[in-house]
């Protein structure tokens, strides 16, 4: 089942530090989800997901990622993200299920949008060097 990214994990720097390995172009496909909005965390420059009936969320999905790059996703999201299956669209207008993490009650809700090119202006330079930390700990 593919995983679809909604915040740090659509820069490709951050995805390709989380697996340990390059991204073949072919396997990030551009998708939405419906039924949500993305709003900014109120404890870190994260993202987090909102109920809202009208909205939609631009990400991408990660198609058929191997065991290993499962494992070392939910490594990077365990402390603070739930994992759900969720239904996506993707850009050929498909329906499909797909992984999503959704942000745990601890980490707050704001009403402030999340904008990736925001977060990478302002954060994304400290946050790689926090990434190769994160994952150093990652048994796989």
């Amino acid at each position: 089942m593919p995983f679809f990214f909604f915040g740090t994990l659509m820069d490709r720097d951050v995805l390709e530090i989380v697996l340990g390995r390059p991204v073949a172009q072919g396997k990030l496909a551009p998708a939405l989800l419906r039924g949500y909005r993305r709003v900014c965390t109120a404890m870190q420059p994260y993202p987090m997901l909102k109920p809202d009936p009208d909205g939609v969320v631009d990400g991408m999905l990660l198609m058929e990622p191997s065991r290993r790059d499962v494992a070392r996703i939910r490594h990077f999201e365990d402390e603070e993200y739930v994992e759900r299956a969720t239904m996506v669209h993707s850009a050929s207008g498909r329906t499909l299920e797909a992984r999503v993490f959704f942000a745990l009650a601890g980490m707050g809700e704001t009403e402030e949008p999340w904008s990736p090119d925001r977060w990478a202006s302002r954060h994304k330079s400290v946050f790689l060097r926090q990434c190769h930390e994160w994952m150093r700990d990652c048994p796989i």
